[in-house]
């Protein structure tokens, strides 16, 4: 027997691109640099994401959103 299907959270079109550019390694201030936001701003956007997806980490935010299939890991290229 297999455990039921979690129902996929929503996340806004921001949480989504927080939570992409994490799950491919990017920090806290890479992401701020990235989408033009202050620090603070990402950090307060995680409280809500990791609230949504009832993760208790960042790691484990992504982790989820990966299995949820809202965010993908762009595989490293191998030199």
């Amino acid at each position: 027997m297999t455990a039921p299907a979690r129902p996929v959270p929503h996340l806004s079109p921001r949480e989504l691109q927080i939570v992409a550019l994490a799950t491919n390694g990017l920090s806290d201030p890479m992401i701020a640099r990235r989408l033009g936001l202050s620090v603070h701003t990402v950090r307060d956007d995680w409280r809500q994401i990791k609230v949504r997806l009832s993760a208790w980490s960042r790691t484990h935010a992504v982790a989820l959103a990966v299995e949820a299939g809202l965010a993908h890991p762009v595989p490293k290229e191998t030199p």
